[in-house]
């Protein structure tokens, strides 16, 4: 392949002269690689810059230099463009065949919700009797078919080759969460997807993003390129996001009757879930869902919209909301045949862990127990931990601190964040290693208590410095249970 054909689209600043001629072989971010005959992509990160690495690059046969800043060396052939990140997306889209544009793609973004919404709508898309494709945090899916997911939105290598590869499989639809930093480093700019899905905003990943307003604006750019927007009204941000969608824009809300789909008569049915009507302009549609929470209201709307936009009849909707049975590590119930309720979810965030627990105490009874056991993530954002310590603390009768996901961080001091949060008094148990504390939740249960195991739901490994394990909470609860019998 000529390199001004794999560079289709590609913002070109200056250029060795006769360089876009070269016959390539393909690209590359790596200057550990083999690059006999390939592109190498100088990739600006958090910790690492890939100018740094030209002359290796050079050293392991690369043929040609994609870069913001022209290398140091001379006669080193070079293409200058102003963001590397957006030319090793279109980059790779050009080099599986721009797979794209073979699939209808909605993608949803946002704090908390994301993983949620994909299902609903891959359930629902698959009432509808189309082939759905799956990107997201739980897993990749083409079709039917598990692919391994590495994080929420894959570097550009791995996704466009994924999309290649739905296509191939004559996928039609494309269901895919958009991280912010998927959305900051330009993962997408090959793509415009039919639908973009706003859920929420809360404090998160602001280690990366400087503040609120930085990581509202990668948000935004997913609305930017989306053909149509669905905004969430309830959240504060919703209007920032609505203000820039391009194209047609929707609002939906559980909270008020001036969006443009709301829902009237909502009926919660404590850990079965809840029923509403969804209503617009036209039509109403009864939804049940039995993913319990206020926030599976909001969720289920965003899906439901989002369908009925993509032409989803108001049956489709229904059944498919009715018969999705949950989403998990999403307020996923573990099967025991116990006098008292474990529920793992996945809430890492203050706002997630507020909901989560908000959530039970709505439908607990008073002589119910609600424990709440939690940790933070290492080498993440450390403003979070002492919110969360106090939201605990405030919200769950009995709270156990625990780790998660340390990685190169010391456990202790981890939990030490967390604990200057939590006011004196506060009724609490700190267990650094996270599987004797899942060990004595169960085995010190009392009866009727409902305990929230937040912060991993869905992963089945652990992180420490020592690297990643496989870890399995629901398998620990189980035969801790077990033991305790």
């Amino acid at each position: 392949m000529k390199l001004r054909d794999l560079l289709a689209g590609v913002e070109i600043t200056k250029a060795t002269p006769g360089v876009l001629d070269f016959e390539v072989e393909g690209l590359s971010e790596d200057s550990r690689e083999d690059l006999t005959g390939k592109a190498f992509v100088c990739l600006v990160g958090e910790r690492s810059d890939g100018h740094n690495y030209i002359s290796a690059a050079m050293k392991q046969g690369a043929k040609v230099i994609i870069c913001q800043r022209a290398p140091e060396e001379e006669n080193i052939p070079y293409v200058l463009t102003p963001s590397t990140r957006r030319a090793d997306a279109l980059m790779w889209s050009t080099f599986y065949g721009d797979p794209a544009k073979a699939l209808k793609v909605l993608a949803v973004t946002g704090t908390n919700g994301k993983t949620t919404i994909t299902y609903m709508l891959k359930s629902i898309l698959e009432e509808m009797g189309k082939k759905v494709g799956v990107i997201g945090t739980i897993r990749n899916m083409i079709a039917d078919v598990e692919v391994e997911s590495t994080m929420t939105t894959p570097m550009p290598k791995q996704l466009y080759g994924l999309l290649a590869r739905m296509r191939d499989a004559e996928v039609e639809y494309l269901v895919m969460e958009a991280s912010s930093h998927a959305l900051d480093y330009e993962k997408l700019a090959a793509i415009t997807p039919e639908i973009g899905i706003f859920t929420n905003l809360t404090p998160e990943h602001l280690d990366y993003h400087g503040n609120m307003m930085q990581y509202a604006a990668a948000k935004a750019k997913l609305f930017k390129i989306s053909k149509i927007s669905v905004i969430n009204a309830d959240d504060s941000y919703g209007k920032y996001m609505y203000e820039h969608a391009g194209g047609e824009k929707y609002t939906f809300s559980k909270d008020s009757i001036y969006a443009d789909f709301t829902a009237h008569n909502i009926e919660g049915h404590g850990i079965k879930g809840s029923e509403y009507d969804l209503v617009s302009e036209n039509e109403a549609i009864h939804i049940e869902c039995s993913i319990p929470g206020a926030f599976s209201v909001s969720n289920s709307l965003a899906a439901a919209v989002a369908a009925r936009l993509c032409g989803a009849s108001c049956k489709d909707v229904a059944l498919a909301m009715r018969r999705l049975g949950g989403v998990s590590g999403r307020m996923e119930k573990v099967p025991l045949s116990a006098d008292f309720t474990v529920i793992i979810d996945y809430a890492h965030t203050p706002d997630a862990l507020e909901n989560v627990l908000k959530t039970v105490r709505a439908f607990k009874t008073p002589e119910q127990r609600l424990v709440a056991l939690f940790g933070c993530g290492g080498d993440r954002d450390k403003t979070k931990r002492p919110i969360m310590g106090g939201i605990a603390a405030a919200m769950a009768d009995f709270t156990v601190i625990t780790s998660d996901n340390s990685r190169t961080e010391d456990p202790h001091a981890i939990i030490e964040d967390i604990l200057k949060g939590v006011p004196e008094g506060s009724e609490y148990k700190v267990i650094e290693n996270r599987t004797q504390a899942l060990i004595w939740a169960v085995e010190n249960a009392y009866k009727d208590d409902i305990i929230v195991v937040a912060g991993k739901g869905h992963e089945n490994y652990e992180i420490t410095a020592e690297g990643k394990h496989p870890f399995s909470e629901k398998e620990i609860i189980m035969k801790a249970y077990e033991a305790r019998n």
